[in-house]
């Protein structure tokens, strides 16, 4: 790699000059613990897979009707460090990111019953399907320019919406949503953690 501003070969620091660990001290140390914050249960916890030496990780990715910013980069790169770190310790890793290419809304949006893939088709004077297939590839570009590993699956919204409408379903029959103005949300006040926790194990089975 070169220094963009005078040319110069850069490569990473030099343990000799003391910028990092001893040689002994990297063969004696222990393989780092993944540890992650269980929101369910508001505790750090050791990472623990499901099924022995396999990771599956699911991280959100892009709504396709404008270019990536560099805050949305920013969570793009953290599940890519996420993911290469679990691939370093040995575990056989899935990772499934999603395309929003449909049903995507802003709350002033949702006031005015509006899509933001259809806004930006009716701005642009293209069909909403043009706007996805364009920024679509324009978020896949700019990973490969930055670097980061593709994830291995990419559903889109669009091909699964019947899968969308059967979970929204499950969650207002069992209470954990509700729907107002043919909106649906998510019951906050809902106070039972032994449940919930079923109810995810259910659906990752």
């Amino acid at each position: 790699m070169r220094d963009q501003l005078n040319g110069r070969a850069v490569g990473p620091p030099s343990v000799k000059h003391g910028w990092g660990p001893s040689a002994d001290a990297m063969s004696s140390s222990r393989s780092p613990v993944l540890t992650v914050f269980n929101t369910l249960g508001r505790s750090k916890e050791p990472f623990a897979p499901l099924q022995p030496g396999r990771a599956t990780m699911y991280s959100c990715g892009p709504t396709v009707y404008r270019y990536a910013h560099i805050g949305n980069l920013r969570s793009y790169l953290m599940a890519d460090w996420l993911r290469r770190f679990l691939e370093a310790q040995g575990y056989g890793v899935t990772h499934v990111k999603n395309i929003t290419d449909v049903g995507h809304m802003r709350q002033d949006m949702v006031e005015r019953g509006e899509d933001k893939v259809i806004a930006a088709a009716l701005a642009e004077g293209k069909t909403p399907r043009e706007i996805a297939a364009f920024y679509t590839d324009a978020f896949l570009d700019d990973e490969r320019k930055l670097g980061i590993l593709p994830a291995h699956v990419f559903p889109r919204a669009s091909d699964n919406i019947n899968g969308m409408i059967e979970l929204t379903s499950t969650l207002i029959s069992r209470d954990y949503a509700y729907e107002v103005g043919g909106n649906v949300y998510f019951d906050v006040s809902s106070k039972r953690p032994a449940s919930k926790k079923a109810f995810v194990r259910r659906r990752i089975r």
